[in-house]
């Protein structure tokens, strides 16, 4: 079973074009996981909500929750 690719570039929305933009322009390259959300615009839509919701500031410091994302993907065993 091969693994979906995502939505491409050639095929995205201009509302999806720019979320492209600002994935690659914060990270450097548009990650797989924005693409395959892209599939799906319910999703994306609840996805980029849910990550703007905790990124945003609150109670918990900015330090804290980069030290979590990274206990978290240690624990997972993600390769960046």
């Amino acid at each position: 079973m091969s693994r979906s690719a995502g939505v491409q570039d050639k095929d995205a929305s201009l509302r999806t074009r720019i979320i492209f933009w600002f994935a690659k322009r914060k990270m450097g390259r548009v990650p797989v996981g924005v693409r395959v959300r892209a599939l799906d615009s319910k999703f994306m839509n609840a996805a980029l909500r849910m990550d703007l919701y905790a990124a945003g500031r609150g109670v918990t410091p900015m330090k804290l929750k980069e030290l979590a994302q990274l206990k978290v993907a240690a624990m997972v065993g993600c390769p960046f």
